[in-house]
């Protein structure tokens, strides 16, 4: 028999006791890859403007990967600006989540200032053009963003959403340039089945009486009702509004979808409770992201 002093015993159990408890739990390691918010500027050659912009990064962004990531560009509402994405609908985080989730492949969003300017080239003076908010998103936009980040230049991965106001932009930019956007969605879009009078704005932008020919070349309605049965090459399309808009926008999603329905050209229509709110909006949120996500390959 072996034996054992006191002390000698004591530290025998103290060593057991220690070899037996699990070990002390490691605080969570930080999530690593992020989403990133970036606000930018540039000048843009459309205005002759300095214009802001902001940025969200998809959680993992690397901008040496070979294949560049898909992009979609969100305009926002009259009275609006280019954080109303993250204050109202929580953009970045609803991409964090659904990126993570493997729900939506990892994109670019990119939200940039467009005043209250209706996201339209306006028409102006005979000899003296308005400015140019249309060629301002479809063209410097897309430019600045395709030179700075590593995204796609291509129409399979370009795609355009817009609130309000920005619905109507997103809609016209999708519809004049087929060939640079692959989806187009419009939350309670100021579709206007008419040249809308009860702004200056919109005197400003279609004229007063409305010009017809800068009316038929810019409104969502109008290019729509150009469109041919079964068109081709027409990008994808998507309508939301809240069932109480007091605008009049539900009426003219409704008006898009019957128009579109008639000429054999496949689209989405969602009505949900509510006016015309980012509340309402943001009921779909995660609807349209994962259509989205489908649409940009």
């Amino acid at each position: 028999m072996v034996a054992f002093g006191m002390a000698t015993w004591m530290g025998l159990v103290v060593a057991l006791e220690a070899a037996a408890a699990p070990p002390a739990p490691t605080a969570a390691p930080p999530v690593r890859d992020a989403v990133q918010v970036r606000d930018h500027s540039f000048r843009s050659k459309a205005l002759d403007l300095e214009r802001d912009y902001l940025v969200v990064l998809p959680p993992g962004y690397d901008a040496t990967q070979k294949k560049p990531y898909p992009v979609v560009y969100l305009l926002h509402g009259l009275g609006g600006e280019p954080r109303d994405w993250l204050t109202y609908a929580q953009l970045d985080r609803e991409l964090d989540r659904l990126v993570r989730a493997k729900a939506i492949p990892p994109m670019v969003l990119v939200a940039p200032d467009g005043d209250n300017a209706y996201w339209t080239d306006h028409l102006g003076e005979p000899g003296h053009p308005g400015p140019r908010w249309g060629t301002y998103v479809a063209d410097d936009v897309l430019a600045e963003v395709e030179g700075r980040f590593n995204v796609r230049a291509d129409r399979a991965g370009r795609a355009i959403v817009g609130a309000s106001m920005g619905g109507h932009g997103a809609m016209s930019a999708a519809l004049m340039h087929p060939d640079r956007f692959a989806a187009a969605v419009s939350l309670a879009g100021a579709l206007f089945a008419e040249p809308p009078t009860h702004r200056k704005i919109y005197k400003r932008v279609w004229g007063f009486p409305a010009d017809p020919a800068h009316w038929a070349a810019t409104s969502p309605i109008a290019l729509m009702r150009a469109l041919p049965a079964k068109a081709r090459g027409v990008p994808a399309l998507y309508f939301e509004a809240g069932d109480d808009d007091p605008a009049g926008f539900l009426e003219d999603a409704i008006l898009a979808h019957q128009l579109l329905l008639e000429r054999e050209i496949p689209h989405e229509l969602r009505v949900n409770d509510g006016g015309h709110t980012w509340k309402a909006w943001t009921f779909v949120t995660e609807d349209w992201l994962r259509w989205l996500g489908a649409k940009l390959k």
